[in-house]
């Protein structure tokens, strides 16, 4: 299941600071490499097999600032683990088969 909304009301750190709060993984910002400080965006997890958590089943939120104030967060509720784990092998199996951690693919 999949959800996306604007949320004018809030903004990439302070949609973040409440994942974080629900015990959220950060895995990355936008621009790439930024601090949460000055992220536009950012891409995380929520969710754990672990006793006590609010969130039993994996939830991944993609999250851009919008220019004109507030955000837009996209969500992918997975169902189960075993599907999010099916979904992050694929990710990796692509990565790895597609492109490579050399910069031979630089472009001067």
């Amino acid at each position: 299941m999949t959800f996306a909304s604007k949320i004018d009301e809030e903004t990439p750190q302070s949609l973040w600071e409440q994942q974080k709060d629900l015990g959220g993984r950060l895995l990355l910002t936008i621009p790439f490499g930024s601090s949460t400080e000055k992220m536009q965006g950012f891409i995380s997890v929520m969710g754990s097999e672990n006793e006590g958590t609010d969130f039993p089943f994996p939830v991944m939120t993609f999250c851009v600032e919008k220019p004109s104030g507030g955000a837009i967060a996209s969500t992918v509720v997975f169902p189960d683990q075993d599907i999010y784990l099916e979904f992050i092998d694929k990710f990796h199996i692509d990565a790895y088969s597609n492109f490579s951690r050399s910069n031979d693919l630089i472009l001067n």
